[in-house]
């Protein structure tokens, strides 16, 4: 009796085992085609300066200036953060990644963001 209920089980784990496969799967694929409007409503681009650093990415992608391995990385381990926060996690570690690759990007010159909520606080009072 016991056997007969234990094969059971792993019958049904197997068959959902594989369903599951087939939709990380399905995931992983949706990832190949990163855009730039991609980039700037998954990262939550939220300034005109966000945008273009997400446009100029892709484009330096479609160049061949940006390896895909590197970009998507980013990607991925930007993803995993906080919403508020993504599109910092993302400039700072494909700048990190670029640097230890040895690329300079053209749009290297559009800094991190600077949206302080606080900025009010930093600047002299008149």
């Amino acid at each position: 009796m016991f056997s007969r209920r234990f094969l059971l089980f792993l019958v049904i784990s197997a068959c959902g085992n594989g369903l599951f496969a087939q939709n990380a799967n399905s995931t992983q694929s949706a990832d190949t085609t990163l855009t730039a409007d991609v980039l700037e409503k998954t990262l939550y681009a939220r300034t005109v300066a966000d945008k273009k650093y997400c446009e100029d990415v892709i484009a330096a992608r479609d160049a061949k200036i940006l390896p895909d391995r590197i970009l998507y990385s980013a990607y991925r381990y930007a993803m995993k953060k906080d919403k508020d926060r993504r599109l910092t996690y993302f400039q700072t570690v494909l700048s990190k990644f670029c640097k230890e690759a040895g690329i300079t990007l053209p749009s290297a010159e559009a800094k991190k963001t600077s949206y302080n909520p606080f900025s009010f606080l930093l600047s002299p009072f008149r």
